[in-house]
């Protein structure tokens, strides 16, 4: 009888978690994908050569590349992710107060904040 709970207690656990992980790896996605729009909106017009191009398809496949493995559950990803967006969160929001700022900043710290807290979630099991 007690080893009939402790096998469905697992399980149950299990689901909520990997919606979670199933949530911060969409959401990663998604917000990196509106973090980039935003970007090429407010850059001046550039060339679109080869070195841009490259770019962007470097910046495709490692934000594929993450996210991959942020839906197959990688706890420690998810952390290191967390860190690395609440750091650029504070920044951003720390550039505000400066008047020569990037003027896509203001719209920057809504996808930065979302993507560390789905992050978050994910790393450290929050609510």
């Amino acid at each position: 009888m007690e080893n009939e709970e402790l096998k469905s207690n697992p399980t149950e656990d299990l689901a909520p978690r990997t919606r979670k992980f199933t949530h911060a790896g969409y959401g990663f996605l998604g917000l990196n994908i509106v973090y980039l729009a935003v970007a090429m909106y407010f850059i001046p017009p550039f060339n679109l050569g080869l070195t841009a191009v490259l770019s962007l398809l470097a910046f495709a496949l490692l934000l594929g590349v993450l996210t991959y493995y942020l839906l197959k559950g990688k706890k420690r990803l998810a952390q290191v992710l967390a860190i690395i967006y609440g750091a650029r969160t504070l920044f951003t929001a720390y550039s505000l107060m400066d008047v020569s700022t990037f003027q896509a900043v203001p719209f920057f710290l809504p996808c930065l904040f979302l993507t560390f807290y789905l992050l978050g979630r994910a790393g450290w099991d929050w609510p």
